[in-house]
């Protein structure tokens, strides 16, 4: 046989090579396309999915933000309340120390009181007794007086 026949035969091999393979390449690329859409829509759900998921994410960190901001001014309240606390609390000290002056003051008062209010009954003492005195002086002297004067009908004068 003839080289050129086997050439032919060659190239006829080859053609039909390329066509069955032309064709597997078409029935793969069609066989492809029901999968390809699968992962597709699979990737456009996994991206949706992303989406929600950074929109939840951001959400979750406003909303963080916000409670840190709301501690933080609790938190400054709570300082100002303890602040005051203490204030209070020495105020009730201050207040405690100088009602304790005024109590010792009122009780020294008082001692010196307790003495003049002696000096002073005392003193009342005398001058009620010098009144009854001067009373009974004078009503012994009006006594006196009466005895002397008699009336001539013989009544006494009330």
């Amino acid at each position: 046989m003839d080289s050129a026949i086997w050439w032919y035969i060659a190239l006829a091999i080859v053609v039909v090579g390329l066509i069955i393979a032309g064709i597997g390449v078409f029935l793969f690329i069609k066989g492809m396309k029901e999968p390809m859409k699968e992962i597709k829509g699979s990737a456009d759900n996994l991206k949706g999915r992303m989406d929600k998921l950074k929109l939840e994410t951001s959400s979750l960190s406003h909303t963080a933000n916000e409670l840190k901001e709301d501690m933080q001014v609790k938190s400054e309240k709570v300082s100002v309340f303890v602040d005051a606390a203490k204030g209070t609390k020495n105020s009730v000290l201050d207040l405690n120390s100088a009602v304790r002056t005024q109590t010792v003051n009122i009780a020294s008062r008082v001692d010196h009181d307790r003495q003049s209010v002696a000096q002073v009954d005392q003193w009342s003492n005398t001058v009620v007794g010098l009144v009854n005195f001067w009373q009974d002086r004078k009503t012994a002297k009006k006594s006196q007086s009466d005895q002397l004067f008699i009336p001539i009908s013989g009544k006494r004068p009330q």
